[in-house]
């Protein structure tokens, strides 16, 4: 204990301490409570259990995330190697060795003259005591280095729940179009039938045919670039869910649906993303590595101790190497230190402390990234919501505009080229709220990512459960 006092007195370097960003008071765009910890599982708040389904899946199983896991372990692992390097160390040992001396060296007064072998067996130890703290900052490097892995494992949870409901919304979308457009090229099918038959009765000319035909091929056009965006959204889903594509097809049934997001979304206050935020958090944690390297390197400066010794037998015949006249052992303190090396070691604690002041730096600017990524979410939440409920409202009066113009052809005051035009005009609204409506449920998704929600609840998935768990001594 006295031994590990004076290391801890004699520890040499400036110690961690979490660096201090100044945060406004709160978002310039409006925003309510802070997240809690109900809204981790926000995409539950959509109400699709399609899309729930989806995001289980996906964190079973992507690789992405798995790997993620294994960085994480890798990291751990290095925390026992480091630890582990302040232990004393005793290795055995075991050697037949054959020697033929010179004569020529003192008449060979050291060595006997004739060839011979020496055996041994033994025990060498080893103990550095860590008198300056080089291994101590080692350590702590090693566990700044784990919790910026593990941040960067949340960091891809966090993105992959995003990138699942992202891809899952757009697919709905395009699928809602997909609805609108086959109504709009059946009810032009139709047209086309009853202009054909008024072009019979000599009540529609030839050019009156014509424009209906191409308004149906244009409609059908329009079907082949949404099935392909369809398709891309699939497959993107696959690869998120690491299944195959007809597998992944399977889950999703088509029915054109797109989920509504959550009627408000906590945004909370900036300071919160300094808890929530992965990437925020990684830069902390390589900041605290810095700082560990920085004074591990001007430990070098400073002598090193170690304590070792060797037990074991030694003889020039087999059958005597356990007689009491072969034991031998040796013991006692080395002490080595920098002579012509202290110029050298010098530019090197520079070199840490050019790359102390970048990771501070680097963490102030991904403090600052968040919170113009928060910004321009809930901006993009807002104007989102407000085109959204423009074109109902453009919706609403587009189907009015419709009935007036099929009860002004059925009174004869108005033709059928009228109602067409308005029917037209209709399904081009249903379909630009459509996509109003995907742009809506985007955006949530991506208020809800740059907020830093879907990773507090790593301890459920099982990939990171065990990866995130300190090493034994934490």
């Amino acid at each position: 204990m006295l031994v590990v006092a004076l290391a801890a007195a004699c520890r040499v370097g400036g110690d961690y301490e979490p660096p201090v960003l100044t945060a406004p008071e709160s978002f310039a765009a409006p925003a309510t409570a802070c997240l809690g910890a109900e809204d981790e599982r926000w995409w539950r708040s959509f109400a699709d259990p399609t899309l729930n389904t989806l995001v289980e899946a996906a964190l079973a199983s992507n690789r992405d995330l798995r790997a993620a896991a294994q960085r994480v372990r890798e990291a751990r692992a290095v925390i026992e190697m480091e630890r582990d390097s302040n232990d004393p160390s005793v290795d055995g040992r075991v050697g037949v060795v054959g020697r033929k001396p010179s004569t020529a060296v003192a008449g060979g007064q050291f060595l006997p003259p004739d060839p011979n072998s020496l055996h041994s067996l033994g025990f060498d130890a080893r103990w550095e005591l860590d008198l300056f703290g080089h291994n101590a900052r080692a350590l702590e490097a090693a566990e700044a280095s784990w919790g910026a892995a593990l941040e960067d494992a949340r960091a891809v949870l966090q993105r992959l729940v995003a990138e699942v409901a992202r891809n899952y919304v757009e697919l709905r979308g395009i699928e809602r179009e997909m609805v609108v457009l086959r109504a709009s090229l059946a009810s032009h099918e139709v047209a086309v039938l009853l202009v054909a038959s008024r072009v019979e009765a000599g009540l529609s000319s030839e050019l009156e045919a014509s424009r209906v035909a191409g308004l149906v091929a244009n409609t059908r056009a329009q079907m082949a670039p949404l099935e392909r965006a369809r398709s891309t959204r699939l497959h993107a889903l696959a690869l998120l869910l690491a299944e195959p594509l007809g597998a992944c097809a399977e889950r999703i049934a088509f029915h054109g649906r797109i989920p509504d997001p959550p009627a408000a979304i906590p945004a909370g206050i900036p300071a919160d993303l300094l808890r929530r935020r992965p990437d925020v958090r990684r830069t902390e944690r390589e900041f605290a590595r810095s700082v560990a390297m920085t004074a591990a390197a001007m430990t070098e400066l400073y002598p090193r101790l170690s304590i070792g010794a060797l037990f074991g037998w030694e003889s020039r015949y087999a059958e005597d190497m356990f007689s009491g006249d072969s034991l031998a052992f040796t013991a006692g303190p080395t002490l080595t230190g920098p002579i012509f090396r202290r110029a050298v070691i010098k530019a090197g604690i520079e070199q840490r402390t050019a790359q102390q002041e970048q990771a501070l730096l680097a963490h102030e600017q991904a403090f600052a990234l968040a919170l113009r990524d928060v910004e321009d979410a809930l901006v993009a939440v807002a104007s989102s919501h407000e085109r959204w409920r423009a074109l109902e409202d453009s919706l609403a009066a587009e189907r009015r505009s419709e009935q007036l113009a099929t009860s002004l052809h059925e009174g004869g005051l108005t033709d059928f080229f009228a109602v067409l035009d308005a029917q037209s005009t209709s399904f081009a609204a249903q379909r630009e709220l459509a996509r109003a409506s995907t742009d809506r449920a985007v955006a949530a998704i991506a208020l809800y990512k740059a907020l830093g929600g879907g990773w507090g609840f790593e301890n459920e998935v099982p990939a990171l459960d065990a990866a995130r768990k300190p090493a034994s001594g934490d």
